[in-house]
């Protein structure tokens, strides 16, 4: 059962995003909604006005256009189309007239523009309009299925999973589509970033309960922990409450003259419940080991061409050289070669002109955009790794997978039964078994919710090795990278800026309409691309002076912080303590209102103290810093 005695209330024009880990029944609501499963008890009210949009799974192989496919998702435009087809053949000029009518009245005359639009934001190109479905791929295909609900006009658009085959240039124009849409939206996403730029609103799907919350992801995440934190305080209350029960009941059941007070008491404890605590769901660690070596450079690029032939090069003149520690996230739209660069960088993909130098000990690891689809789906998680090492024993391989959650039956399980979260942890773990020191992963979050991400991005900040990510989840890139290159244009070249001036760059971009332009009129990709870089400052000579002086302020500056230190200490300290009195208060006690305001009270002035002293110890030490830069 996916729920039990849930409600929710959706109001015109609220985007929900519906948040719980996989396998919680997102999906299974979504479908609930649209009609394809049945409540067991309940109902599901929608106005019977509303249209009802959802993204298919799957596209046929057609020979019709892309512009013709997306437009066949406005219903109502395509029969009122053939209803004028057939009028005309009739010649009835006044059923003829009101059909005209009705096609100004839904904006018909603007489809085409309008669909092609949509089209475009979601990466087609003009040409790429008029092809026919057929010559697409899957991950296109699905843009098209969402072009088609993007352009459906309907009141009520679900949307599961939106963002899994788009790049992040796509992913910026869809988020302002939702914000600005009169449709009301719910949706299904594991990227949370995009959850807190689209959402007014979250639904947290949990043990078979919907809860509704304001705003999107990290909105939710912080009063869900609030919540979080008052159940178990009241839980601490509760038991304090229940052993003083038990206690006099122990004491007293055995004397007359208590007799009476103590079923009282007794009916009193079995009144008496904790509050359910809310679950916080599991994910597994995702960790990668240590490489045995680390070879410098690892791979070096050197003038090279990219592609698949000599008349079909996607890059070309690429200079790259990978060296341990580097952590670099690819931006750029799809198609426009940011895997065929990873391939080339792993070395699948020959070189079409140029030079491609490996480090000796170069050890890549690869996670391909359909790397689950490569497992061998009739073998269990332990019969992968054991190809992967035919000496190691069972218990060895036991441990590793326990990392990744494969655990008792599970790692006997044949992988055709499992998730698509289950397959990528699994295609992860396979190789982080081989000790890579260069990790290459395009697109490793789609099928991965937002606790696994986290648990992948906290593994790859620990990871020792080089790294080099292509992703639309601007969270991971923002968490593991420190270096953007941009893949466009035939062309591979750093981006000085973050995420936000890479957003705020393709919108600009977009509203231009042109791929180059020059001069004052360059995009404000070109202007960050192309922006000299600092010119690096030489360290100014420094006098013995000057040495002194810094080295007496330093010493007298470490004491204030040792001291800044002891004293967050204490106050940390008096902090549990008064938490403590606060959980402990005894509510049946009529003072206890009073006792609890003085408390809290309390509470807030060592709260304000610390955060004061938190904030001038950093600024201290960042002092410190600066000083024994000067004084070494």
């Amino acid at each position: 059962m996916v729920l039990k005695g849930a409600n929710l209330t959706i109001y015109p024009k609220e985007k929900i995003g519906l948040i719980g880990h996989n396998g919680a029944g997102k999906t299974s609501l979504l479908a609930a909604v649209l009609g394809e499963l049945g409540p067991d008890q309940g109902s599901i009210d929608i106005p019977g006005t509303w249209k009802i949009a959802s993204i298919a799974q799957e596209v046929p192989n057609s020979d019709i256009t892309v512009l013709d496919f997306a437009l066949e998702g406005d219903q109502a435009l395509m029969k009122i189309r053939r209803r004028i087809q057939e009028v005309e053949l009739l010649e009835n000029q006044e059923e003829l007239s009101d059909l005209y009518e009705a096609l100004e009245n839904i904006d018909g005359y603007r489809a085409e523009s309008r669909v092609a639009s949509i089209l475009h934001g979601l990466g087609f190109s003009a040409v790429d309009l008029t092809r026919a479905v057929r010559e697409f791929s899957g991950g296109w295909k699905m843009r098209m299925n969402l072009a088609r609900v993007l352009g459906s006009r309907a009141e009520f658009v679900l949307l599961d999973e939106p963002t899994n085959h788009l790049d992040i240039d796509a992913v910026v124009w869809l988020e302002q589509w939702i914000r600005t849409v009169e449709a009301t939206v719910l949706l299904v996403s594991h990227d949370r970033d995009f959850l807190d730029n689209v959402c007014t609103h979250s639904v947290h799907l949990n043990d078979q309960v919907l809860t509704k919350y304001t705003g999107g992801y990290s909105a939710f995440e912080r009063a869900f922990a609030e919540k979080s934190e008052q159940i178990s305080q009241q839980n601490r209350k509760t038991q304090m409450e229940m052993a003083h029960l038990q206690s006099f009941v122990d004491r007293f059941k055995a004397k007359a003259s208590k007799a009476k007070q103590a079923q009282s008491r007794v009916k009193r404890l079995e009144r008496l419940q904790m509050i359910e605590t809310m679950s916080v769901d599991k994910t597994a660690e995702l960790r990668f080991l240590e490489p045995h070596k680390a070879p410098d450079p690892l791979v070096v690029l050197n003038q090279a061409d990219c592609g698949y032939s000599d008349t079909a090069r996607i890059l070309e003149k690429v200079i790259l050289e990978i060296r341990p520690g580097d952590r670099l996230g690819l931006l750029g739209a799809n198609g426009n070669g940011k895997t065929t660069l990873v391939k080339t960088i792993v070395g699948s993909l020959p070189l079409v002109a140029g030079e491609r130098v490996e480090g000796k000990g170069l050890v890549c690891g690869y996670f391909a955009q359909n790397e689950i689809e490569s497992l061998d789906w009739d073998s269990t998680p332990i019969e992968h790794l054991h190809r992967l090492d035919r000496n190691a024993s069972e218990q060895k391989m036991r441990s590793f997978l326990a990392q990744y959650h494969f655990q008792d039956d599970k790692i006997r399980q044949k992988v055709g039964s499992f998730s698509g979260g289950e397959k990528s942890r699994l295609a992860l773990a396979l190789i982080a078994y081989t000790r890579p020191n260069l990790l290459l992963l395009d697109e490793p979050t789609n099928h991965l919710d937002i606790g696994s991400r986290q648990s992948l991005a906290t593994g790859l900040i620990d990871f020792e090795g080089a790294l080099v990510v292509v992703s639309h989840d601007r969270h991971l890139l923002e968490s593991i990278t420190d270096r953007y290159l941009w893949v466009h244009d035939g062309k591979v070249q750093e981006f000085d800026g973050d995420l936000q001036d890479y957003a705020q760059a393709i919108r600009q971009y977009e509203s231009q309409k042109a791929a180059q332009l020059s001069g004052k009129n360059k995009t404000v990709i070109q202007a960050i691309t192309e922006a000299p870089k600092p010119v690096k400052q030489v360290k100014p000579e420094i006098s013995r002076e000057e040495r002194n002086a810094a080295h007496q302020t330093l010493k007298k500056l470490r004491n204030q912080v040792k001291k800044a230190e002891q004293d967050i200490e204490k106050f940390q300290f008096q902090l549990k303590q008064l938490d403590d009195a606060i959980a402990a208060v005894d509510y049946a006690n009529p003072d206890a209102a009073a006792s609890s305001a003085t408390l809290g009270g309390q509470r807030t002035t060592v709260m304000t103290t610390l955060d004061t002293l938190e904030e001038q110890l950093l600024e201290w030490m960042l002092e410190c810093e600066k000083l024994e830069q000067i004084a070494a």
